[in-house]
C-alpha cells in the first residue's frame, strides 16, 4: 500500500487534489482513499490531507502518519510545517518551488522533485492554485497514475467553465517537472513558528509566511478611504498621516484589499521564495 500526505495552504486546493487523485486512481481499477482533515477555515492556514493507493482493499481508516510520498503545494509552508515529519527513508517530496532544487530547505534520507506550480497556474488559471499543477508533477515523478486519468477525474471535481485550463496546468507541471534528487546533502530550513507581539493582531500568530504575493500601496493614490482597513481580515492595516500602511508580519497576502481598493491605490506582488 502507497500512503500520501499532502501538505498546502487553504485556498490552493489540497482536499481537492487528494479527491482528483483517488478518482483518477479508482478510473484505472485500483483501490484508493480521500480523507481530507479540516482545522481552521481560513485561507492560507496550513491545510492536510491524505490518500492512500492499492491493489486491494483498504481497510485503515486513520490518518497517515508515516507517508510513502509527501506532496507540497506551498514553497514556504515548510518554513511553519515539519512537512517531512514521518516520511519513511527512502520516501519523495513532490514540492512547489521555482528555484534550484537543492534550495527547497527539505533534506534529509529522500527524494525530492520540484516544479513552479505557482508559475504555471498563474500563467494559464490566472490564479495561484496549485492542486492540479502539482497532481501533474505527482503524475509524472511517481508513475503511479496516468496523466489521462487525472484529465478525466478533473471532469466530475471541478466545474465546468474551468476544467479545460486546469487540465492544461496539469500537462504544462508534467512536462516540467525536475527528476528525483537524492536530499541527503541538501540544507535543511529550521521550522519556526513565530508568535505575534500584538495578541489582537492575526489572533496571535505571524502569517507573513502564508504569502504567495503581498500588496504593495501607492501613498500618492491613497485617499485615506479606510476601506481596505475595514475589509482586512488580519487586522494587518492601519492608517498614518491620513494613508494606508500594511504591517507585513500580519499580511497574509490574500489580496482583499486590492480587491475592495476603489482608487486603484493597491496592487499585488508576486513574493520572492
Amino acid at each position: 500500500m502507497i500512503e500520501i500526505r499532502f501538505h498546502g495552504r487553504g485556498g490552493q486546493g489540497a482536499v481537492t487534489a487528494v479527491k482528483i487523485l483517488a478518482s483518477a486512481i479508482h478510473l484505472e481499477g485500483k483501490f484508493t482513499q480521500a480523507i481530507p482533515m479540516y482545522g481552521t477555515e481560513r485561507r492560507g492556514a496550513p491545510v492536510v490531507a491524505f490518500c492512500r493507493i492499492d491493489d486491494k482493499r483498504i481497510r485503515e481508516r486513520d490518518l497517515v502518519h508515516e507517508p510513502d510520498i509527501v506532496v507540497v503545494l506551498d514553497p514556504l509552508l515548510n518554513r511553519s510545517v515539519d512537512v517531512t515529519e514521518g516520511l519513511k527513508a527512502g520516501g519523495l517530496v513532490i514540492v512547489n518551488y521555482p528555484g534550484n532544487i537543492k534550495d527547497t530547505g527539505l533534506a534529509g534520507n529522500f527524494k525530492v522533485a520540484a516544479v513552479d506550480a505557482t508559475k504555471i497556474a498563474l500563467d494559464v488559471i490566472g490564479r495561484p492554485i496549485t492542486n492540479t499543477a502539482i497532481l501533474g508533477a505527482f503524475a509524472k515523478v511517481t508513475g503511479l497514475v496516468k496523466l489521462e486519468s487525472l484529465a478525466e477525474a478533473v471532469n466530475g471535481e471541478l466545474p465546468s467553465r474551468i476544467i479545460a485550463s486546469n487540465v492544461e496546468t496539469m500537462k504544462r507541471a508534467y512536462e516540467a517537472t525536475t527528476a528525483p534528487a537524492n536530499a541527503s546533502g541538501f540544507r535543511k530550513t529550521d521550522v519556526v513558528k513565530r508568535a505575534s507581539t500584538q495578541p489582537l493582531i492575526s489572533y496571535s500568530r505571524v502569517v507573513s509566511d502564508w504569502r504567495i504575493s503581498h500588496p504593495v500601496i501607492d501613498k500618492n493614490a491613497c485617499v485615506g478611504c479606510k476601506r481596505c482597513w475595514v475589509y482586512c481580515p488580519e487586522t494587518a492595516i492601519s492608517l498614518v498621516d491620513g494613508k494606508a500602511e500594511i504591517n507585513y508580519d500580519y499580511c497574509k497576502g490574500c489580496g482583499i484589499c486590492n480587491e475592495e481598493c476603489l482608487v486603484g491605490a493597491i496592487k499585488m506582488e508576486r513574493e520572492e521564495v
